[in-house]
């Protein structure tokens, strides 16, 4: 135990054993059972002075009882009795009112209390045991005490924190102290880091963006020697005032960044419906094969006795269709329009009526059923394009 009353004052067992003098003096009382336990509920408050090459100095109750205070002692680490000293010289060298070890809330006892401008503001210490149920029970009843809470982490102050791959008290704090922010202290008990979570989301279209220059929490660290309360809370010294220039920094880099891809995303845009554009021209363009179509002689003029009306034309004209289509087969059709499919203005119908065209790419003749793209205001009204050649190209398109 740290603490032990003397004549109606309180004594540290680290304070006695600076001085030879005051040690002498306490042990010489601790002899007479004049040290009492600082708990008011004690039911056994005589206490005994303890130091020797081993330990650190300690009070302990003379007999075996049920303490709060002995209670308390017994679940802090010997790690946790350095850290909380070394922040109580700290900050008592720097002229802060502060009390080691205060007993404010039934059954508990505060780490460090602090008296600011008349406020009573509890310093506890967090570890990684520190549970759910503890940080609310804590807060619920400090609130109640009008006592504000502000906590520090032991923990190595090195490693980079993340907000969601972190053990609780620190996520706790990231999410639900005063200004969102997290003070680990080194178990070296010099090193300090203290973080911010930024909540903000960046992202662009529904797609999350990343920074290595900007992570998710700002964080610096620093030496003991720079932890202050300012802003009411325990910080390093103007680290507020530099998180927010940072934070304005960051959204201003991730705005130009989105204005990048904007730009980038609008110049796609164009080039795609350029070829979009580009792919429905080609399918309305009639493609022509590298050798010339056999020129046709134009039927001579057609003169019918004098009796008869004279008809004379220039324009080719298909094989009559019958008043009753024939029973052919297909190859029988398709031989019929032979004569007639590299003729330029002329459509090779068989004696069905049915429409036959020739591919300009793999030279098939097929029906017009079979075809994709044919006719138009061409010369050559028979060539086209066959569906089984349109759905090459379309593959081919795709993979580009």
């Amino acid at each position: 135990m740290e603490h032990a009353l003397w004549n109606g004052k309180s004594f540290l067992a680290s304070d006695v054993a600076k001085s030879y003098e005051l040690e002498k003096q306490v042990r010489k009382a601790s002899g007479y059972k004049e040290l009492t336990c600082p708990d008011p509920d004690c039911p056994s408050p005589i206490l005994r002075y303890c130091h020797g090459e081993v330990k650190r100095p300690f009070f302990a109750h003379l007999n075996n009882c049920k303490c709060d205070y002995a209670e308390y002692d017994k679940e802090n680490t010997y790690l946790t009795h350095t850290i909380k000293h070394a922040l109580y010289e700290h900050f008592h060298k720097l002229g802060y009112d502060v009390q080691l070890e205060a007993k404010v809330l039934p059954h508990h006892y505060t780490h460090l209390l602090f008296t600011i401008n008349d406020r009573k503001i509890a310093l506890e210490l967090g570890r990684q045991q520190t549970t759910a149920n503890q940080t609310d029970y804590l807060a619920e009843q400090y609130q109640k005490a009008g006592i504000e809470i502000c906590w520090l982490v032991i923990d190595n102050a090195q490693v980079p924190v993340r907000e969601s791959e972190t053990f609780f008290i620190k996520r706790y704090l990231l999410n639900e102290s005063k200004h969102k922010d997290l003070l680990v202290i080194d178990w070296n008990c010099n090193d300090l880091m203290q973080c911010v979570w930024d909540p903000n989301i960046y992202e662009y279209r529904g797609r999350p963006l990343y920074s290595d220059n900007y992570p998710e929490v700002y964080s610096e660290k620093v030496s003991l020697k720079d932890l202050a309360y300012e802003n009411g809370a325990f910080s390093i010294t103007g680290f507020h005032s530099r998180y927010q220039a940072w934070l304005v920094a960051k959204k201003r880099a991730f705005q130009k960044k989105i204005t990048e891809l904007e730009k980038e995303r609008l110049e796609q845009e164009k080039l795609r419906k350029q070829q979009i554009e580009k792919e429905k021209q080609q399918a309305r363009t009639q493609y022509r094969f590298t050798q010339s179509p056999t020129p046709i002689t134009p039927p001579a003029k057609k003169t019918t006795t004098s009796s008869q009306i004279t008809i004379s034309t220039n324009q080719e004209t298909a094989p009559p269709k019958p008043n009753k289509p024939l029973s052919l087969s297909y190859e029988e059709r398709r031989q019929s329009i032979l004569s007639y499919i590299d003729q330029p203005r002329v459509q090779a119908r068989d004696i069905t009526g049915t429409r036959w065209l020739k591919c300009e790419r793999c030279g098939c003749i097929d029906t017009d059923a079979n075809f994709a793209v044919y006719g138009g205001g061409t010369d050559y009204w028979n060539w086209g394009v066959c569906n089984t050649c349109d759905r090459k190209r379309k593959i081919v398109l795709s993979k580009k």
